[in-house]
């Protein structure tokens, strides 16, 4: 296939973002006057720069301003325009890329409360009414709800099969707490230290609470354990749930990111199973050191961002990658000419990236001409 956009030398220097992008579009020319609507299209003179900004919703940014002959079209969808307005016209491409922590997330805690947690010998004994993994959730809850993160929380204990679990998905830590804890007391429910280790029970329980939770979320589980299961059914459960994942209240499947946690040294590849990816998997961690190795795991960012482009009715995309181009989630793409010749049918393009909880985001929108000729 021949190249349909050739880079110019120059780059432009316009900030911008990837991410969940806006799905309508906009254009603005003359100052920003005139707004396009889903049937108008520009018919003024000559387009000699075409920006095209890609929002993010959840945290919009200011969009550059059109000037005279230099347009600007805002987001996805479809943007029409007359061919005869362009020739070799620069298209620079710049937009947002929304943090991935500002998306909902909906959090499930799944924590091993067997008995090799208990006494001084123990992995994570109760002290003076704590231990590490209680600070470990609450500092995790506390962190996401302080940064403004949009998250919902759950929790589930298990040992020889499920000793807690949370009856809903809560968005303050209270509201948490006061479900989960026995007696009101958050440390008897999170330290406790009896019986086996049954890694099925506990995921099987994170798996019907995210069943029917709210739609539009990334759902995740974070799996705190001390040592191998002693129970076989894990590895299926997290399969199923890393792929095809949960139905939720809408009735999409969505997959579930897993990860996991093996506190003191006991072999851990069993536990390093069931976690989505490798590097979401910490071994060998003391009790003391576990809010922060946990707190990490939670922590989410933009691991892989591209940008895909073709001629309409083509068959192959052209990509550019856009992770060295981000800076702090924003990007500037060399600028590219498009016009009849290069385009002859218009153009679309594909912005997608993903996070390291492997959540894919993806927006498209089409540039197409119309003065094409009938198909009669």
């Amino acid at each position: 296939m021949k190249k349909i956009i050739s880079p110019l030398l120059r780059v432009c220097c316009t900030s911008a973002l990837l991410g969940m992008l806006a799905g309508c579009g906009s254009a603005r020319f003359d100052g920003g006057t005139n707004a396009r609507n889903d049937d108008a299209y520009y018919q003024g003179q000559n387009v000699e720069q075409l920006t095209w900004f890609w929002q993010c919703k959840s945290s919009p940014s200011l969009a550059p301003a059109g000037l005279k002959s230099k347009v600007v079209i805002e987001g996805g969808g479809e943007h029409k325009f007359k061919s005869a307005s362009f020739s070799g016209t620069p298209l620079i491409f710049s937009g947002k890329v929304c943090p991935p922590t500002t998306y909902p997330r909906d959090i499930v805690f799944v924590i091993d409360v067997s008995g090799s947690m208990a006494g001084w010998g123990g992995n994570d004994p109760k002290i003076n009414n704590s231990c590490g993994r209680m600070k470990a959730v609450q500092s995790i809850i506390q962190g996401i709800s302080t940064n403004g993160g949009n998250a919902q929380f759950a929790i589930v204990t298990f040992s020889s099969g499920v000793t807690a679990k949370s009856s809903a998905m809560y968005s303050t830590p209270a509201s948490l707490y006061g479900d989960i804890a026995k007696n009101g007391a958050l440390a008897d429910t999170l330290c406790a230290a009896s019986g086996g280790t049954n890694y099925g029970a506990g995921l099987s329980a994170a798996e019907d609470i995210l069943s029917g939770s709210r739609s539009g979320s990334i759902k995740e589980i974070y799996f705190v354990s001390d040592g191998e299961p002693t129970d076989s059914a894990g590895p299926a459960v997290a399969s199923r749930l890393k792929k095809p994942g949960v139905l939720d209240e809408a009735g999409k499947r969505v997959p579930v990111s897993i990860a996991t946690v093996m506190l003191g040294d006991a072999a851990d590849d069993k536990l390093r199973e069931l976690a989505s990816k490798p590097e979401m998997h910490a071994g060998a961690v003391a009790a003391g050191d576990l809010a922060q190795v946990l707190g990490k795991l939670a922590e989410n960012d933009i691991v892989d961002g591209k940008m895909k482009y073709r001629p309409i009715g083509e068959d192959t995309w052209d990509e550019i990658s856009l992770m060295d181009k981000l800076q702090a989630y924003t990007f500037s793409v060399p600028a590219m000419n498009i016009d009849r010749v290069s385009a002859p049918e218009g153009l679309e393009v594909s912005f997608e990236y993903r996070d390291q909880h492997d959540n894919i985001y993806v927006d498209e929108g089409k540039i197409l001409w119309t003065d094409l000729p009938s198909k009669d």
